[in-house]
């Protein structure tokens, strides 16, 4: 870990940003935003589906987006698929939205600048 943490820090003065991917999923997820330089964090699609119908998933969500909060942390709900579960989230602080609601993926090409 202190390698990771050495080597995110190091990248981030470069100007990189740094996401974590299906955060929420296991239990030590709150613990991983205190140790690393997150700008991101994407909340795992599980917790997203039927989240407008289950009140323990949005506590669950909520605390955190309450984490990622208090240490200006930025969020990102991913598999957002109608407009039940966009609103939820948003309720719950919940800063971007990503699924098939708001766009279909579509493939994105970069070219380097020279």
């Amino acid at each position: 870990m202190l390698q990771l943490q050495a080597l995110a820090r190091a990248l981030k003065q470069r100007g990189f940003r740094f996401a974590l991917e299906r955060f929420g999923k296991g239990r030590d997820s709150v613990e991983l935003v205190g140790s690393l330089p997150l700008d991101f964090i994407k909340i795992d699609g599980a917790l997203v589906q039927g989240l407008s119908a289950a009140p323990d998933l949005q506590q669950r969500v909520r605390e955190l987006v309450e984490a990622a909060t208090r240490r200006n942390v930025q969020t990102i709900a991913e598999r957002v698929e109608d407009a039940n579960t966009m609103a939820v989230l948003w309720q719950l602080g919940v800063q971007f939205i990503q699924g098939y609601f708001v766009h279909t993926p579509e493939q994105v090409v970069l070219r380097a600048e020279r």
